[in-house]
């Protein structure tokens, strides 16, 4: 599934042929981490929703990561979260 945006402050993160991820203030960590910035806030809404069908675990559950550093580079969820697997150890990652 490919980026069809990558948003902004002001705009929310998308997948191609998908609605765009708008922002959840649910998790206040998410929350917090995300400060506002909507297109950030998708992006690790998708990363946490793949580590969670991929290892069970949640973003915040994990080692301190550069997770804004991925979105900044425009680096797809699918693959910062295949990277972080395999840099954790994760069986399958």
């Amino acid at each position: 599934m490919g980026v069809a945006s990558w948003g902004d402050e002001t705009s929310p993160f998308r997948f191609t042929g998908r609605d765009p991820i708008e922002r959840n203030d649910r998790d206040p960590t998410m929350a917090s981490y995300t400060a506002g910035h909507l297109g950030f806030h998708g992006y690790m809404r998708a990363v946490d929703a793949l580590l969670q069908r991929r290892a069970g675990v949640g973003v915040f559950d994990l080692p301190d990561r550069c997770w804004r550093d991925a979105y900044d580079d425009e680096i797809p969820p699918q693959e910062t979260v295949a990277e972080c697997l395999e840099e954790e150890g994760w069986p399958g990652g």
